[in-house]
């Protein structure tokens, strides 16, 4: 298994520092913090993960579970804009 330092993050603010042993970076997002994790969009609460050995930084957000509890994930996120609106936002951009 690999060693990661595991940050999680508020903004650009490192809140806790946690070194894990995991097989992904993925892995050791989701075991620090005991949450499900996905792939950042955007999202002030997140968490950075560094693979020191091959300079490696990661970044992952909380994923919603829609089974759990609301409240840990804070207030609902606003719907996603339909593809075609992401993509002329891209061209206008």
């Amino acid at each position: 298994m690999q060693t990661y330092l595991v940050e999680r993050m508020e903004g650009d603010d490192v809140v806790t520092v946690r070194i894990v042993n995991a097989p992904s970076p993925f892995k050791a997002a989701a075991l620090s913090t005991d949450r499900n994790v996905t792939v950042r969009t955007w999202e002030k609460d997140w968490i950075r993960v560094t693979d020191e050995n091959r300079g490696h930084i990661f970044a992952y957000c909380f994923a919603s579970d829609e089974d759990s509890d609301s409240s840990r994930h804070g207030p609902p996120k606003a719907p996603e804009k339909p593809r075609k609106t992401q993509k002329a936002d891209q061209r206008a951009g």
